[in-house]
């Protein structure tokens, strides 16, 4: 799988949406994440479906939507529609077989799916899932604050790792990515990093993101 970086919109200036999202392109961003929070699921609210058509129409870099909502399902329409490319959910929602409705709704709509797993969830919990989706991604802090410290998920992700096998499916991390933290998730299999603040943060995004890219890759098990 091909080592992936994907900056966080979440912890970027906000009021320069526009220019932030034309630096990471610039700054050789693979992937932009955008963390859609309801209030509800997390105890946070972010940007919403606007600013998603507008992020949409300066880039062409692919759109990850994070939906920390509980009720995704009734915005699929919408984020297709806006120019979302991969929607990523989280499994504990709702039960196993209306996420796998979800799953399979958000590829009827021509978009990527994803899982997302809370530190607390273990590994196996994405069993139900491996038809369906394209990605996993394992969060590495609790959802819904930009800036917290990294939570070591390496067994977690080692444990994935076995249970996709040969499967196409790439690994995410998502909280406290810098190099030494992706080089350590690398380790166990992953091969997409979700940066925010150390993306956004960095005096130079550029340098940030190949030092995360160099490290998970001097690192990565394949």
């Amino acid at each position: 799988m091909k080592i992936l970086t994907a900056p966080s919109l979440f912890a970027s200036d906000l009021l320069e949406i526009g220019s932030q999202v034309r630096r990471a392109q610039d700054s050789g961003a693979d992937i932009l994440h955008f963390d859609i929070m309801d209030g509800v699921y997390v105890p946070n609210i972010s940007i919403g479906f606007d600013i998603l058509k507008a992020v949409r129409g300066c880039t062409n870099l692919p759109i990850d939507a994070h939906m920390m909502t509980v009720c995704p399902e009734k915005y699929f329409e919408r984020l297709a529609e806006y120019g979302a490319d991969i929607v990523t959910i989280h499994n504990d929602i709702a039960d196993t077989e209306k996420i796998r409705v979800m799953l399979t709704d958000i590829r009827s709509y021509g978009m990527m799916s994803a899982i997302a797993l809370k530190p607390a969830v273990d590994a196996e919990a994405v069993l139900p899932f491996l038809d369906l989706v394209d990605m996993i991604l394992v969060m590495t802090v609790e959802p819904g604050f930009s800036g917290q410290a990294f939570m070591d998920m390496s067994d977690k992700i080692r444990e994935i790792k076995k249970h996709i096998g040969s499967e196409p499916i790439s690994i995410a991390v998502d909280g406290g990515i810098k190099p030494n933290t992706a080089a350590l998730c690398a380790a166990a299999g992953a091969n997409v990093f979700v940066a925010g603040s150390g993306a956004f943060g960095a005096p130079s995004m550029q340098a940030a993101l190949e030092d995360i890219r160099i490290a998970a890759q001097g690192a990565y098990i394949g």
